[in-house]
Formats: structure tokens, sequence, C-alpha cells
């Protein structure tokens, strides 16, 4: 298991150097852009009851949140990832950055990031 994590750390270094990290002050400007999006984890939402969707925001809590990562309940289980303990801890992610039409105050946002690093 620790080589694995490794390997992945190893990995994920290799091709974040090959593609451009931003920051969350640049989200805004990277919208519809494949990226890497780095911070530190402000706050979380978990799915409550019979729900499937957890919000992680990054760099400003809600209701101040400037960027957030979606996660289905399905990719947390699938990447064995576990938000209760996260705030604070830095994140990277990698994937494209949206904006879902139907949120008033159209807030950036990646859903299930292609690639996902929490330390």
């Amino acid at each position: 298991m620790k080589k694995s994590l490794i390997l992945f750390a190893l990995l994920f270094t290799s091709i974040s150097f090959a593609q451009d990290t931003i920051l969350t002050s640049k989200v805004a400007e990277n919208i519809g852009k494949l990226v890497f999006v780095k911070g530190k984890i402000a706050s979380i939402k978990l799915a409550g009851d019979g729900k499937t969707t957890n919000y992680i925001n990054i760099d400003q809590s809600y209701p101040n949140n400037i960027f957030t990562v979606i996660l289905t309940n399905k990719y947390l289980e699938n990447h064995s990832i576990k938000l209760e303990d996260t705030k604070g801890k830095n994140i990277i992610v990698k994937g494209t950055i949206e904006i879902y039409e139907k949120d008033p105050k159209k807030i950036p946002q990646i859903f299930n990031p292609l690639e996902i690093i929490i330390k």
C-alpha cells in the first residue's frame, strides 16, 4: 500500500510539472480549461441524508467561497477518500473548471476531478 502511494505521488508530481498549476484566484480566468488547481481546504459540506453530493470549498469558506470541488459519494468511495478530517489540509485537483448554470453565485467548480491529492 505504501509503495503504491509513493508511486502515485511521484506520478502526480511529474504530471503536475508538465501542466500549469493555478491558484484559486485564477480559476475564473480558466473556465472551460483543464487545469490543476491548488489551495487549502477552508470548509467541507458532506452529503446529508438522501443526498449524494459533497462540497470542498478551497481557500474561502461558504458563503464566501471562490472555488468548490464537488464529489459524489460514489467518487469518494471509489477513491477511498474520507473528507471528515480534511479541513486545513492542502489540496491539488485536476479537472475542467465549470460554472453550474443554476448556481446564482456562479462559483467556479470542478466536479469529480480527474486527479485529487489531499495532504
